[in-house]
């Protein structure tokens, strides 16, 4: 997962408590709300990779002595089986973590400066009060040849991507789908929404992330250039003079955000070669993926 700026209020919502994953468990002896406010324990965070089939190994941290934030030293460990590491940084608490949000303005090259020496490939990623930094061991050459090396890193980037947005942050994924005579756009929104609780009181705090994607359905050979327009709830993309990959496909943009809903409403348009389309699009129920991202 990208790092991505929080959207926070403190306002007082009626809410339908999220559930955390059933993983953490309720084997504490704590109720459901104490465990969806309080923050995420180090032995928590690694039980879970282990469960996912990333075991953590723990790394002595001599040499990493460049790689405090905020004061906080890393817990540093390698995922079994590779070479890849992953630094967590503990917080004490959810608040005290949001801090890196705040600062991201500045520490967008601080960070690079820090963590570029471990991996040309680094990703920040944000649980609760945990701050964590996968670096995986990928050289240029791999990403050119695309080799076992390139796929083993796309496999093991995406499961923790995965595990920090559904176990850890309580997050969902929500795909929208339209299409037309002539196109397909879809849309996917990582997402997550989590109140939180310490001694200044009651905080929030949520995230996503939204990648869209449109298909021509003819050949592609015969689109010199398009404009469209993607429309939703909270924004819109837009483009002029595009084209399109031999395979007929074009990445319409990313973007950052408020959590999402299933009810959202998301509207597409299109010019080319003297034509036009427009339609809506719908949230898939199952959440299925059709385009390739």
């Amino acid at each position: 997962m990208s790092s991505a700026k929080p959207v926070q209020s403190l306002a007082v919502i009626t809410l339908t408590f999220l559930m955390i994953a059933g993983s953490l468990g309720l084997s504490s002896g704590m109720t459901k709300e104490e465990l969806e406010y309080r923050p995420l324990t180090l032995s928590e965070v690694t039980k879970l990779f282990a469960q996912k089939g990333l075991k953590l190994e723990a790394v002595a941290g001599e040499g990493f002595e460049d790689t405090v934030l905020f004061g906080i030293e890393p817990e540093i460990f390698r995922i079994h089986g590779s070479e890849d590491l992953v630094l967590i940084y503990p917080f004490s608490s959810h608040r005290e973590r949001e801090q890196l949000a705040g600062h991201y303005w500045r520490f967008n090259d601080e960070m690079m400066a820090m963590f570029l020496p471990y991996s040309q490939f680094f990703q920040t990623l944000t649980a609760k009060n945990m701050f964590i930094v996968y670096c995986p061991l990928l050289y240029i050459e791999s990403l050119k040849t695309m080799g076992p090396d390139y796929a083993s890193y796309v496999q093991r980037s995406k499961a923790i991507r995965e595990l920090v947005l559904r176990d850890l942050n309580g997050g969902k994924t929500l795909v929208f789908r339209g299409e037309g005579q002539y196109w397909m756009v879809e849309i996917v929104l990582d997402c997550f929404g989590q109140f939180y609780k310490d001694d200044h009181g009651m905080g929030y705090e949520s995230w996503s992330e939204a990648s869209a994607i449109a298909k021509y359905k003819g050949d592609p050979g015969q689109i010199k250039s398009f404009s469209y327009t993607l429309e939703g709830t909270y924004g819109s993309y837009s483009g002029t003079r595009q084209t399109l990959s031999p395979d007929g496909l074009v990445r319409l943009g990313r973007g950052n955000g408020l959590v999402g809903k299933a009810e959202d409403k998301h509207s597409f348009s299109i010019q080319w070669n003297g034509q036009a389309e427009a339609f809506d699009l719908e949230a898939d129920p199952f959440g299925m993926i059709r385009l390739p991202y």
